[in-house]
């Protein structure tokens, strides 16, 4: 089966031994109540500031996110193109 994926071995036993976890868990419901303040939502730059003001949390940008990706919470706002 591992020849068929291409896979190593220990790469088949690393992934079991390191199953996926959430990102942050414990501040998903924050971020979940910021996102949801605006009609459209808000972007992981303006999450995270939010987070670090209201929250004290110490988060980077990607981190937020990565957080957003799990959660499938995407910024309905689009920034305006120079061209």
């Amino acid at each position: 089966m591992l020849a068929c994926a291409e896979l190593k071995r220990s790469t088949y036993y690393y992934a079991l031994a390191h199953p996926p976890r959430p990102t942050r868990p414990e501040l998903w419901e924050a971020a979940a109540e910021i996102f949801s303040r605006t009609a459209n939502g808000c972007g992981h730059r303006q999450i995270a500031m939010c987070l670090r003001a209201e929250e004290g949390a110490v988060i980077a940008d990607k981190t937020v996110l990565k957080m957003m990706r799990e959660m499938g919470i995407r910024c309905g706002i689009r920034r305006e193109t120079a061209y």
